[in-house]
């Protein structure tokens, strides 16, 4: 499976009114982040995740028993496991809830925190003449039609009963100068805390880890689209991006581009030939070489994959990763 071809078809889908071209086009500029619906709107407390009817290369998709990546923390990058700069010590956030087993989890029935805040994101994806460098630019913030949770989380808030996350989400200037034709790096690199991509919605994306190394995605309160804001008030998801970052995957189509890593390669979403790929398929990053759109052409190249089992998006960088600007 780490091998064959993958052809991404329509990774303009859901973005076709605000991308200028796909794979590396440009958004428009919509102004400054500012928030736009101040107000929030109850959602019933019966709202829950869902998971896609797929096949795996094992068997069917399972979200009600996915593993759990609880220090899962390696400093020989191994497939199933983060990489991790830090050296982190500690509890979870959220050490019990009716979704959490001994050793899995279940999406299906993870309290969501509640709330719909719209905000003017922006994101902007631009090849410098010789294609040497990626400008990507970013609010920090969804674009529309995707919207944030309610934080702080609301004492109402069912999901208050587990994590009471005081912070707010607020705008960011985000600017990288990414390789626009990224290569793999003789050795892969840890994963720091914070920022390790982007998505093409503009929101950062962190590594799958809490600050005590447990898993972010299964522990931590999130909102509908798996995201929640940081001690600096930065927005960002820890994985399953897929859920509110257009992708053009299906049962009869591969998936699109959903973002990019600090190395420059690409992150895609997890449908390959009506299939949905699983860490299994995967290497000790979490990517496979295989042919996918790419700045509008298709190529065999490199790409990390976004998928429903830790560590989701990352677990080490392949390539040399840039620091922010």
């Amino acid at each position: 499976m780490k091998n064959d071809a993958r052809t991404t078809l329509g990774v303009c889908l859901a973005l076709t009114m605000l991308l200028t071209g796909c794979g590396g086009g440009s958004l428009p500029a919509l102004g400054s982040a500012q928030r736009i619906v101040a107000a929030t709107s109850r959602v019933s407390t019966s709202t829950s995740y869902t998971c896609p009817t797929a096949e795996t290369s094992s068997g069917p998709l399972n979200c009600t028993d996915l593993p759990l990546g609880d220090l899962k923390t390696t400093k020989s990058p191994k497939a199933g496991y983060i990489d991790a700069c830090q050296t982190a010590s500690g509890s979870p956030v959220v050490s019990s809830a009716p979704w959490i087993a001994r050793t899995t989890w279940n999406l299906l029935e993870k309290v969501v925190v509640e709330g719909s805040v719209a905000w003017a994101g922006t994101f902007a994806s631009v090849l410098s003449s010789n294609g040497g460098t990626r400008t990507i630019t970013s609010k920090g913030v969804p674009m529309s039609p995707y919207t944030t949770g309610t934080f702080p989380i609301a004492t109402t808030d069912p999901a208050y009963t587990y994590d009471r996350n005081p912070n707010k989400v607020e705008d960011k200037n985000d600017s990288y100068a990414l390789p626009g034709n990224p290569t793999i790096a003789t050795t892969p690199s840890c994963l720091p805390m914070g920022t390790i991509g982007l998505t093409v919605t503009g929101v950062a994306i962190y590594n799958a880890f809490d600050a005590s190394d447990y898993d972010a995605v299964a522990r931590e309160e999130q909102d509908s689209c798996h995201g929640h804001p940081d001690s600096s008030d930065t927005y960002h998801y820890h994985g399953i991006l897929q859920a509110c970052v257009p992708d053009a995957g299906s049962t009869t189509a591969n998936s699109s581009l959903l973002g990019y890593a600090l190395d420059g390669f690409g992150i895609y979403g997890p449908w390959y030939s009506g299939k949905i790929l699983t860490t299994a398929d995967l290497d000790e990053c979490h990517g496979v070489t295989s042919q996918v759109l790419w700045n509008g052409k298709l190529v065999n190249m490199y790409h990390y994959v976004s998928t429903y089992q830790f560590p989701y998006t990352l677990g080490c960088f392949r390539g040399k990763p840039v620091a922010g600007a």
